[in-house]
This record gives structure tokens, sequence and C-alpha cells, in this order.
């Protein structure tokens, strides 16, 4: 990174393992948000209505009266907060200890619920550990590699073009995807099935892996339990029925799963078009029965390898900003985790369940939350069904947003807190193959703001516990002495590795590449069977609007594109459009560049239309990066049954010719 004068002039990828000189398109351009004219430099406090600038003294001392005032009144369990995966582990860790061992409540969540929770579940069922198997290192040791629900050209690039250069050095590739993205044009296999289907997909994968006698069946003797029972039920399999469920022909499906368990080392990829849907935690079982089945775990280029949303949603979970488990994944319900932390943090540890993100916007309806604390995320223009969201935010008593923007949040907010970018801040991140990475200021904050680790450790002692001032290494040790896995991270040991530490890291300071070497976490892996069944949105509402609406991401903004929407890269990308396919489109009497209308049960938004045969005749698909449209407008309050992450990926909408 070139700085000068506490200006960044220009980023470049260091020529490691981990990038080999490459960043995405954001990570190198990208980054001029951090001093633009629209960042937050003041508290700001609602009086008569608008928010106005305030001290900090004023800010910090009225959220404590309010909390106070709640607490008193309604026990601690009337507050919440929502934590970021934008932010440092440091940040995370810090957030969760102010929510539980300052405020005293178990209602603590991240974004992780609206992306990634189903794979953290899954994996957890299957191997008893959340996270990647392998490494990206790996990749060109893979002789096939299988991405289901993901776009990592798009969404993670760097990893993407690992990818797409294994491919074209003679890897097969295969893609399981509803959109022909870039990297599905290339495949050896793209399987563009309906929106929703993809238990039904896996199942058939599955049953032609046993019926070809594909099977690893010494890694399923030894190392796996729930397999003869497994087998007997994929064998009663209707294949035909769920090919005509998927879309998907049974000569197609059957080439993938031949292909897939003769491979000698065959990698999974999965994303956000795995998790965000009714039975995404069921779907990530799927994958880890596939791996299971062809012994393609515990050793190089092999492994389910999840592609995380935003940077550190790894180490927010890692940290313990999930109501259900406290740093390092322990439960917070059993009573020896709770003396656990008493006497790690010096304080009793809340004992009540948790509300997850939808129970906590549920109970401020329900009147059961009233205060509401949100970390550097914009619930009201990410998180679907937006009136709803919006109505849990007006029904609060207290809304504090921690934010570098004015989002639409922001705009809801009492309380408004002026925090800084990762430009500004020290401490670590943690990838999506499990490795700590450790980030250092390269500019100071603007005048005004704090570091987001200042301001959480100020809020605590305002409450009354004794927090030190931000001290990203001093809060990096106290991570290593709460959290198993990092007992060996060091701030010093993480700057004299320029690529990181994959967890677990051993007293010695030793990390570990590739996970379930030998056994799993849990003893022997889990087999589990699911039947597929049809999501509630579409069995409620598709005789009304017959369109599936999926949603994704481009490759020019990131996420609600809050950063990247202030920086030239708005130029490149300026609006979020409707894809439909050509047939659709003829029949609803549209063409590209014509305005159309997305109408759901819950409201209707209108975008400009692209036709495309990237998407299949009845399926329609968005991105959901600009504020101007909204699109969770129309999305779904459907979650995944296991971790209530969101289905965006499935909408019953109609198409209208926008008059």
């Amino acid at each position: 990174m070139a700085v000068k004068n506490n200006e960044v002039l220009s980023i470049r990828a260091p020529q490691d393992a981990v990038n080999a000189g490459h960043t995405c398109l954001k990570g190198r351009y990208a980054f001029k948000f951090y001093n633009h004219e629209d960042r937050l430099t003041s508290p700001l406090i609602r009086k008569n209505g608008e928010l106005v600038p305030c001290s900090w003294e004023e800010a910090f001392g009225y959220i404590k009266d309010k909390f106070e005032s709640i607490k008193a009144e309604h026990g601690p369990d009337a507050i919440a907060g929502i934590s970021s995966a934008r932010c440092t582990n440091e940040e995370n860790f810090l957030f969760q200890k102010m929510i539980r061992q300052v405020i005293g409540t178990n209602n603590v969540d991240c974004c992780a619920r609206v992306c990634h929770s189903p794979t953290a579940w899954g994996m957890q069922q299957a191997f008893g550990t959340g996270a990647g198997t392998n490494s990206t290192a790996d990749i060109p040791l893979a002789d096939l590699m299988i991405v289901i629900g993901a776009n990592p050209l798009a969404a993670h690039p760097v990893t993407g073009a690992k990818i797409k250069q294994q491919a074209m050095s003679g890897a097969t590739l295969i893609v399981i995807d509803p959109v022909r993205t870039e990297l599905a044009r290339m495949a050896d296999h793209h399987l563009q099935l309906k929106p929703g289907t993809n238990v039904a997909l896996l199942n058939m994968i599955q049953y032609y892996i046993v019926e070809a006698d594909l099977l690893d069946k010494t890694f399923i003797e030894e190392r796996c339990e729930g397999g003869a029972e497994f087998m007997e039920q994929i064998k009663e399999l209707d294949v035909d029925a769920m090919s005509a469920i998927c879309g998907v022909s049974t000569e197609d499906v059957k080439a993938v799963a031949i292909a897939y368990a003769s491979a000698n080392n065959a990698m999974e990829f999965h994303g956000l078009g795995v998790t965000e849907h009714s039975q995404g935690s069921q779907t990530v079982m799927l994958i880890a029965n596939l791996a299971m089945m062809t012994g393609n775990l515990g050793r190089p280029g092999v492994g389910v390898n999840p592609l995380r949303g935003q940077n550190n949603v790894q180490g927010a979970a890692d940290m313990g900003c999930q109501p259900h488990h406290g740093p390092g994944y322990l439960w917070m319900n059993q009573k020896e985790v709770q003396e656990y932390y008493k006497e790690k943090f010096g304080v009793p540890s809340p004992t009540t369940d948790g509300k997850k993100i939808p129970e906590m916007f549920d109970g401020a309806i329900d009147g059961s939350v009233k205060a509401l604390w949100i970390f550097a995320e914009d619930v009201v223009q990410t998180d679907p069904n937006t009136h709803h969201v919006k109505k849990s935010m007006e029904a609060l008593d207290l809304l504090v947003v921690q934010e570098i923007f004015m989002t639409e949040t922001s705009k809801m907010a009492d309380v408004v807190l002026p925090g800084t970018t990762f430009l500004e801040k020290s401490g670590t991140f943690t990838n999506t193959e499990r490795r700590i990475q450790q980030v250092n200021a390269a500019v100071k904050p603007l005048k005004g703001c704090k570091t987001d680790g200042q301001i959480i450790c100020e809020m605590m002692r305002t409450l009354g516990f004794d927090q030190p001032d931000y001290d990203a290494a001093e809060v990096l040790k106290e991570v290593a002495d709460v959290v198993s896995f990092f007992e060996g991270v060091t701030w010093e040991g993480l700057g004299a590795s320029p690529m990181g530490l994959q967890w677990p890291v051993n007293k010695k300071g030793e990390d570990t590449q590739i996970l379930h070497i030998g056994e799993f976490k849990i003893g022997k892996g889990k087999f589990h069977y699911y039947d597929w069944r049809e999501s509630e949105e579409l069995i409620q509402h598709k005789d009304k609007y017959p369109f599936i609406l999926t949603t994704s991401r481009e490759l020019q903004h990131y996420n609600c594109a809050t950063m990247t929407r202030r920086t030239s890269n708005v130029e490149l990308l300026t609006k979020d459009v409707i894809m439909l396919n050509p047939k659709d489109a003829k029949a609803k009497d549209l063409i590209t560049g014509d305005r159309a209308t997305l109408k759901s049960d819950r409201g209707e938004v209108t975008l400009d239309v692209q036709v495309t045969d990237r998407v299949k005749k009845g399926v329609v698909r968005t991105t959901f990066h600009f504020p101007e449209v909204l699109i969770n407008e129309v999305t779904s309050a459907v979650t995944d049954e296991e971790t209530q992450c969101p289905e965006y990926k499935i909408v019953a909408v109609d198409v209208l010719k926008a008059s």
C-alpha cells in the first residue's frame, strides 16, 4: 500500500501463496471512500425529530441512561446488538463482550445469520467444525472442482481466478447454478437447475454415485457413521421425479456424479446460492455427504470449502457474535460454559437464550426488545422484507447505529456514532480458509471519528466496566486466552507471518492448513438424508406470482455498495437491473432498456430490463447494490429452518411493464 501525507495512493496485493499478486477490482481501486465527503465525522443524536451533531460524552451518556432505564423496567434481554462481519476480530470480540458481559444478554448476532449460518450449522452436524476444510493453495492440486450456488469470479475474484486458471489448465469444472455465469460458460458441466431445488439435485448426484458403486468404502467404514442407513434411503429416490423438479436431465446429473466420484482429488466450493434457502442447512449436509461418500476430505486438493459473503464472516462467528455461541463456538446454554466465561471475563455470563436477528426485529414489534445497537450493518437495505425491518426500527425506544456513512439504517437512528474504515484501524481478519491475517492502520482516523474498537471500549467504561482503550494486540491476547483454536496466535507472530495463520493454532504457533486429517472433531463424520421440499414462498404465492426472483452480486460492487458507490466503481456499474429470459420478455412485451416492475406479496420495485439467456424461462435475477431500488421491498420472511438465514434466492414475483 502506498501512503503519502496521510493519504492512500494505491493498493497492491503481495506476491504470496494467498493472493499471488492479485486483488479484486474493489480492493485494488475502490478505496477512496475512506475520506469521501459523505463520511460521518461527528456523533449525532435525534432531537425534535432531527439528527443533530453532539459530543461523544453526550452520545455515550444518552445511550447509558436509556440502557439503564430499559434494564430497570424490562431487564437486559430487552436490549440487543448486531455486530459486523466487515470489522476486525478484535472489534467483534469486544462488541459481544459488551452485549454479554456488560449489558447481560445473549441477544447478539451478526450478518453470518443472513449469509452462511447454514454452512456453519450444516458442517458442524456433519464434521463437528463449521469452517472450510482446505486452503485455496490446494486448488492447483484438484483434478475436479465443483462450484455450487456461487459466482466466485464476481463475488470472490481472487479465489475465482484460481479456479478459472485450474480449469484452463485441464481440471474438470462443474458449476451448479440457476444463472449462466461466466464460470458456468466455461464449465465442462453446467447444471442450470430451477432455484430452490438444490436438495433434489444433490440427492440425484448421490443416487448415481451409489448406483455406479463409486463409493470410497474404506473411508466410509473407518471414518463415518450412518452410511448404511443413508445408502438405503438414497436408493429409494425417484430420480425421474427429481429431474422434473430441478429442470435438469437425468443424463446430465449422472455424468456429473460419475465425474465427481471418479476424480482423484475433487474440491467443492459453495456460496449463498446454497445457504440462502429454506433448506440451506440441509443442502450443506448433503454436500458434506458427497465428500464423505468419495473420501474427498482430510488431504490436499479436496474438501468442502464455503465462499464467505463478507471479508470477516468467519471471524465474526469465531468471536462469538451469535446468540447461541460464545467466543470459540461454546454453547451459551451450558452451565460449564457460563462458568468458563465468568472465569475469563470476571463477571457472570447471561443464562437466558439469545435472539437471532429476525427474532430481534419481531421483538421490537411485539415490545420485548426496546433497544438495538447496530454495528456497521445496513439492515434496512440488506435484510429481507424491508417493510417489516423499517417497522421494527420505528418501534424501538432506542436505535444506535455505528457507521461510516448515513445509510438507510442510520437515517432511522436515535444515536449515530461515526466509526472508521479498515484503512484507519488495526486488528485481524479471518478469511474463508480460516486464515487469520493482521491489518495495520495505514492512515489516521478522520477528525471527529473514533476507531470502532475505541468506541466500544469507551461505551463499556461508560456503562461501568473497566475496559482499557483499544489496543489490537492486547485484545488479541485476550481472544487467544478465551478461544481455544486461537491459543498460539499472537500479534507479533502474525506480524512475522505475512500470509497469516490458519486456525487451529497450537501453543507453539503452528497452524493447520487442512482439517479432519485422520478423524473428525466429532470422531466420525455423520451422514444425513433429507427429502426435497418446495419453499413455503412458492407454495403460498406461485399461482399469483409466477416468476422466481433470485438475487446475487456483481464484480464492481460490494454488498449494499455503501462504500463502492462512493468510488469510481459506480461509473462501471450504475444501477441494478432485472435479467429476463427472451421468451418471458416477449410474453411481457419487454426489451432491453425498458422499465419493468417486480411485484411480490410484500411490495414492488421498478428497474431497467436486461433481456438475456443467462436465466431460464420463469426465472428473473437482480442485484441489491443500490438503495434507490431497495430490492428487499419484495423479498420474503421465509428462512432456513435451522438457522433463520433468509431465503433471498427464492421470491415469488410477477414482472409487469412499467407505465
